[in-house]
């Protein structure tokens, strides 16, 4: 007899962890923090920005697909160039769901 091996159920992850991407601005003394990472269910790409003194908090965007996420991020961050800020740093990092 062999035994079967379990099959993960649909939308749940089978990793621990995800892969997510931060790029962070500054402006004279101001920071802003743009992340992008799968959600925690691997069904959608989410796009946080964190502004500096911003009253409403973290802004958050759902995608359905990596390419459409990018190309958001690609129009924030030439609005915040333009704006007279500077990418300080990029990282990727895998972080615990």
């Amino acid at each position: 007899m062999r035994a079967c091996a379990a099959v993960p159920a649909d939308n749940v992850p089978t990793d621990r962890y995800v892969r997510v991407l931060r790029w962070t601005f500054t402006r004279d003394t101001e920071n802003l923090l743009c992340e992008l990472g799968l959600t925690g269910d691997d069904s959608a790409y989410q796009l946080r920005v964190d502004p500096p003194e911003n009253p409403i908090g973290v802004s958050i965007e759902w995608y359905d697909d990596a390419m459409s996420a990018f190309q958001r991020h690609a129009v924030i961050e030439r609005l915040l160039l333009e704006d007279g800020w500077t990418l300080e740093r990029f990282e990727s990092a895998k972080i615990e769901r």
